[in-house]
Parts: structure tokens; C-alpha cells; sequence
């Protein structure tokens, strides 16, 4: 049997009808161009069919429905017109109908196609449907599954029942105006975290008041499957509804869903009793890559559907003159570059671009002359989940003020065309928190066409995509370091970390300068052991110091940076190898025991690589300093002179596979390792946001 797709395009206000009397009601007629032949065939045959309005109206208290339920659409060649009303039961809205007008975006028709549902959804749950928060290893709980029987076919089908999460969205009086309104209805859900706040809520002790509108939401992800959310809600004697923002997008639904719902009788209803019930309905895929369940879980990503080749096929759409273009679901806006592009009237430029990217005409525009295949492309693209389905596209990385400018409309995609590109402290910062923080969800990403890869933003440099799980595994970052110099003896260091590598295996990872000598061999042998090799690179092309370009993750700072480039390697690493070297690698080693004293790294035996004494006065000052209390007296017990490989090896392993027996033999104060286990972890989390951070608190296995 052929799937269809039962989800119409986008449909518009194609009339205003007036205002019901004594009613805070507008009638109007929808319109929706060019529906497909099946939505056609099914319209005629009288098949079950709803309207789903847009979410972002919902979410703000807008219920928009047919006239009736016995509202029967009217076909005109591929056009659909359907009689409806909209409705405002947000209260703080007051006379928020005013602002809608004749070309706004108000929802879809879905076909509920009897012979397209779902009826065992067990199926789905093991395979692609993910639904409740989980409890352990492919295993969710707050949802039921019921059975029932289709009115339209007879048979016994499934449906789900899933109760709401214990958090709401509040609206903020003050935040509300005629402004921050139209927004929502003219660009949807990108506006609305301008005018409410997300909270904690205990569910059993808050109820849903009569004549109270509920925006909540529910734990959802969805893999090439359509979810129908019933205007019903359980309890059904109750008159809860759900308002209709009914579908649940395959690919574009992942984890949280918010919900809206209205008590319309005259009972108040603990929000622990209510459950949103869904029923399934198959539908053909736009993808053609194979349905993974961590990608349904979190969300397909643009380099989770497109190859190299037609990512590269993208960049062909920027004009000349343009700053870069928008992506919106097959809308392609250029956005003119001022003359100042760090100026003023730069992100004016902007905002004017954004809005035309989120106002849908009849007809999406595409660009001209591309092809067939771009074509392809952007069907691919239609499978994004929401913000990620927004998607700046530029040969360069955006100023913060226009990645801000962005960010506030809801795009959250960047696909930057570059080759080694060089960024400020404060911009890696930014990435970094933009990238990793919940509320942002941002994704930077980069493509070189020079070896057609593609590299995405990654807890502080850039890397493949599929590393970001080698990335994840590690659990101990040493921290190499060493000259560039062609003098310089590494064959000590290259030997220690073979020696690792066959020990820690991809429980280990190397972090280093991402430049020549000892940082490209260090890299050589980590591709060769194929463990995780991130470089921290500065531009010194001036001091004969090219940067690498072969490391799993790579990230470039300005000249002048390097305190804040040796920062960024002492926050991600928490073992120090320190080979024979020069001044800069004296200063990276006394930066390195300063972290400890400052406790901003977790306490670790700090490695010198010396078989011919250099590092000996270095040493003895640290001890003279220690003698005259100018400094912790502990720190020298952490410098661990090794003649070799063997020597390095062994007092590593002694020191992870009992840290505290270690810290214990080497007299380090117990108050000292529990204050730099506790202030490391948090400053680790607050820069990098790494979910796991070695302390050294358990021995290794």
C-alpha cells in the first residue's frame, strides 16, 4: 500500500468575517493552496479529517477550530477552503483579535486516514517512538496504553494516554503588549519566550482551575510516524480540552511537546490526574538515511540528512553581495550586507530578513536555476525538528550581535563555509554556552570545502560529528606539552603515550597546542591509536607555529590569546605531561600547578619528562617556595620527575588505581582534594558543560 502524506502545507486567514456579538469570537474563512491530490481524493470521500491550528497561536490561549464539526471543506481545484473561528481564552490578551489579518499563518488539515492508523503501537515503542521519562535502559514511564475500537473500520486499535510534566509556562503581564503579541502570530513559538517563563510545578498539589487555560507539556519523540493529540482529555466528565494544535510531526517532535488545555466545565482538577491521549497514523518518510533511536530521541541534525556533497550544494544559493541567506523550510531569504556590516543598520537589515523568512507565502519560493537536486535537498531538510529546521547559511562566523539578532527569532542553525577559521576568547565562550545550555540549543557548524568535511561546535572545538561520542567516552585528558622546536627530544613523550594508549585504550584522550613537534607527533600517534586527539591551537603563523588540521577536534584562537588558549587546555584536561622543553612550556607548567593551588584542577601527580635534569631547578624553586609558605606546601608532592616512560607509566598507575591511597602516601591535606574535587566539577560544568568530570575519586578498574 502507498503511504500518503496526510498533513497539508501551511494555511492562511483568507477572509475575517466580523466578530460574533457579545462574544470574544472572529469568525473567518482558512485557506490552504495546492493541497496534494491525496488530501483531494480523501476531502471527497468524505474521510475523518481535523484541522490542527498553529502551536504558537495555541500556546498563547488562541483557539482556532472549524465552525462546527460538521464543517465540510470547500474544494476548488487544488485549493481548500474551510470555514472557522478564532477564539482568545487568554484573558491577559484582551483585544488580541484585532491583530489578525487576511495572509496569516493559522495551521493545517490532516487526513486521519482509517486505513493509515496505527493500530499496535508496541511495535513503534520498542523500534521508534519514544514517549514518558525514562526510567532505565529503553524503558520510559507516565504513559498507558488503551485499546478501542475505530469507528470507521471496526477494528481494535491502540491509542496512548501520557501525563503531563511537572513544569509550566507562565505568562508574564508585564511583558505583554501589542508588539510581543503580533510577533507570536506572525513568526509563532520563536516569540513566546519573550513574554513567559518556564517553572518547576508540584503536580499534585497545583489544580486546573474552571475557565483556566494549562500550557504544559509532555515527553514525546517521534520517529517516521504521525501522533494526533484528541481535543478529549482524561478524565474525560471534566471538559478538559486540548486546543487544537493537534499534530505531532514525525522527526520534528523529540522530547518535549507542549501541550494546552482548557477547562471549560465548572470544576477545578489536580494536574496529577490529567492525561493527553494520542493516537498513530503511519506516513511516508522524507529521509533516506536509516532510523537511528538516539537521533528520534534528540532530534535529526543537518548533518544527520544531507552528505558533504549536498551540503556544498547549499553554499551555491548566497549571492554576491549578501551577509549569508536563511533556510526556513525550503524559503530561502538572502540577507543584504550593509556597507558597515558591524553596524546599526547591519542587523536592521537583519531583523527585515527574518521577518520576511517566517511570513509564508501561498507558494514557498526556492532558489532559481539550482536544479532537481536541490529540490531533493530540501525535502531532505523538511524532516529538521523545530528551531533546528531554521538555518543560517554564510561563508564566515556571524558577530555576536547578529548571531544574537538570530537567536531571538528562533533560528538557532549556523552553517558557516570556512577553512581554519580564528576566533576570540570571548566568541568561543559564547559557542560554547550557546551550544550546550538547554534553553539555546544552538549548533554551530562548519564545512571545508578544501577537504569536503563537515565539523560541528562541540563542548570547545570543532569536530566531526560522530566523535562527539568518541568525545563522551573519555574519561582522563592528558594534557601534553612540550617544544616545537626541531632540538627538542620527543621520542620520551611519543613512547609514554603509546604506553597509554595500550592501557586506557578510548578511556583516554590527548589535549595539546595543535601546532608542530611535539603536538603534531603527539597527534600522529593518537590518530594511529585512534584515541581522541583535541588541539587548542593560536595563530602563530608569524613565529613559524602553523596549526594543525588533522586533529579530531580543533579550535583557533587569535594572536595574542594564549593565556586564554592555556586556559582552555588546563579546563578540559586533568593530567599534566610535561616534556623537555622552552619557556613557553615553563610557563604551561607552572600554570598547571597554580590551577591546583588555585584548586580550579583536580589534584594529579604533574608528570616531568626528564632524563637530563632540565626541569631539576625548576623543581627545587617550587620546593623553596613551598619551605617559605609562599605557596601550599603539598604542591611539591605533586611534581613527579620521570627519567622515562616506565617510570611515568608506573606512578600514573599507582595514582589511578587508588587516587587516595596516593594522595595519602604523597601527603596531601584531605581538605585540599575535597575542595579542588568540588570547585573543579563546577567550574568544568559552568565553562565546557561536560556532563562527566574525572575527579579522581574512584580507582580504575
Amino acid at each position: 500500500m502507498t503511504i500518503a502524506q496526510i498533513i497539508s502545507s501551511d494555511g492562511y486567514i483568507h477572509a475575517i468575517r466580523g466578530k460574533k456579538k457579545a462574544t470574544d469570537i472572529v469568525n473567518a474563512q482558512f485557506y490552504f493552496p495546492h493541497v496534494s491530490d491525496y488530501i483531494q481524493g480523501s476531502i471527497r470521500e468524505k474521510k475523518p479529517f481535523i484541522f490542527s491550528a498553529r502551536s504558537g497561536n495555541a500556546q498563547i490561549g488562541i483557539k482556532m477550530d472549524r465552525v462546527s464539526s460538521d464543517e465540510v471543506p470547500v474544494l476548488e481545484g487544488s485549493r481548500v477552503f474551510l470555514e472557522g473561528q478564532i477564539q482568545n481564552l487568554n484573558p491577559l490578551l484582551k483585544n488580541v483579535l484585532e491583530l489578525f489579518k487576511k495572509g496569516d499563518e493559522i495551521g493545517r488539515i490532516a487526513i486521519l486516514d482509517p486505513e493509515l492508523r496505527i493500530n499496535d503501537v508496541r511495535h513503534y515503542l520498542h523500534k521508534r517512538l519514544f514517549v514518558g521519562r525514562k526510567v532505565d535502559k529503553g524503558y520510559y514511564d507516565g504513559f498507558e496504553i488503551h485499546e478501542e475500537t475505530d469507528p470507521h473500520t471496526g477494528k481494535t486499535c491502540d491509542y496512548i494516554s501520557v501525563e503531563l510534566e511537572p513544569y509550566q509556562y507562565l505568562f508574564e503581564p508585564e511583558a505583554i503588549n501589542i508588539s510581543s503579541i503580533n510577533s507570536v502570530i506572525k513568526k509563532g513559538r520563536s516569540a513566546l519566550s519573550k513574554i513567559r517563563s518556564r517553572i518547576q510545578i508540584d503536580l499534585n498539589k497545583k489544580s486546573l482551575k474552571k475557565r483556566d487555560l494549562f500550557i504544559g507539556a509532555i515527553k514525546i519523540s517521534l520517529g517516521d510516524i504521525i501522533g494526533v493529540v484528541d481535543t478529549i482529555v482524561e478524565p474525560e466528565n471534566k471538559n478538559i480540552e486540548h486546543l487544537p494544535a493537534r499534530i505531532l510531526d514525525p522527526f520534528r517532535t523529540f522530547r518535549d511537546r507542549q501541550v494546552e488545555l482548557y477547562n471549560s466545565g465548572d470544576q477545578e482538577i489536580s494536574l496529577a490526574k490529567i492525561k493527553v491521549r494520542i493516537r498513530f497514523f503511519r506516513t511516508n518518510n522524507p529521509l533516506t538515511v536509516p532510523l537511528e533511536k538516539i537521533k528520534i530521541k534528540n532530534g535529526y541534525r543537518l548533518y544527520d540528512l544531507l552528505t558533504t556533497s549536498e551540503i556544498y550544494t547549499l553554499f551555491n544559493s548566497i549571492e554576491k553581495d549578501s551577509l549569508g541567506i536563511i533556510l526556513n523550510k525550503g524559503n530561502f531569504i538572502q540577507i543584504p550586507r550593509a556597507t558597515d556590516s558591524k553596524g546599526e543598520a547591519q542587523i536592521e537589515i537583519i531583523k527585515n530578513s527574518i521577518f520576511k523568512s517566517t511570513f509564508r507565502k501561498p507558494r514557498e519560493s526556492s532558489p532559481v536555476n539550482l536544479g532537481c537536486e536541490y529540490e531533493k535537498t530540501l525535502k531532505k531538510l523538511s524532516a529538521l525538528g523545530g528551531v533546528n529546521s531554521r538555518i543560517f547559511i554564510g561563508h564566515e562566523f556571524p558577530t555576536p550581535a547578529v548571531i544574537d539578532a538570530l537567536r531571538r527569532s528562533g533560528l538557532r542553525t549556523f552553517l558557516i563555509a570556512t577553512h581554519n577559521p580564528i576566533f576570540k576568547d570571548d566568541y568561543v565562550k559564547k559557542m560554547i554556552n550557546l551550544t550546550h545550555t538547554q534553553h539555546s540549543g544552538c549548533e554551530f557548524l562548519r564545512y571545508d570545502s578544501g577537504i569536503d568535511k563537515l565539523y560541528t561546535f562541540y563542548h570547545g572545538s570543532f569536530m566531526e560529528p560522530d566523535d562527539k561520542v568518541r568525545f563522551d567516552k573519555v574519561r582522563y585528558w592528558f594534557a601534553f606539552y612540550g617544544s616545537h622546536t626541531k632540538e627538542a627530544d620527543n621520542k620520551l613523550t611519543i613512547d609514554l603515550l603509546k604506553r597509554l594508549a595500550e592501557t586506557f585504550g578510548n578511556e583516554m584522550g590527548i589535549v595539546h597546542g595543535g601546532g608542530p613537534g611535539l603536538m603534531k607527533e603527539s597527534n600522529d600517534i593518537a590518530r594511529q591509536y585512534n584515541i581522541m586527539s583535541i588541539g587548542v591551537a593560536i595563530d602563530l603563523e608569524g613565529e613559524n607555529q602553523q596549526s594543525l588540521t588533522t586533529c579530531d577536534g580543533l579550535i583557533k584562537y587569535k594572536e595574542g590569546l594564549r593565556l586564554a588558549r592555556q586556559d582552555h587546555i588546563q579546563k578540559l584536561s586533568n593530567l599534566s605531561i610535561i616534556n623537555t622543553g622552552g619557556y613557553g612550556s615553563a610557563e604551561e607548567l607552572f600554570i598547571s600547578i597554580t590551577s591546583m593551588k588555585l584548586h580550579e584542577n583536580p589534584l594529579a601527580p604533574v608528570i616531568l619528562l626528564d632524563p637530563n635534569g632540565l626541569w631539576e631547578n625548576a623543581r627545587q624553586q617550587i620546593i623553596k617556595i613551598s619551605q617559605k609558605n609562599y605557596g601550599p606546601q603539598f604542591i611539591p608532592n605533586l611534581i613527579k620527575p620521570c627519567r622515562n616512560a616506565k617510570e611515568a607509566i608506573e606512578e600514573l598507575s599507582q595514582f589511578l588505581s587508588h587516587p587516595d591511597k596516593w594522595y595519602e602516601n604523597n601527603k596531601i591535606p584531605l581538605e585540599n582534594i575535597d575542595q579542588a574535587r568540588l570547585k573543579s566539577i563546577r567550574i568544568r560544568k559552568e565553562l565546557l558543560y561536560q556532563d562527566f568530570v574525572e575527579i579522581f575519586d574512584k580507582p580504575t578498574e
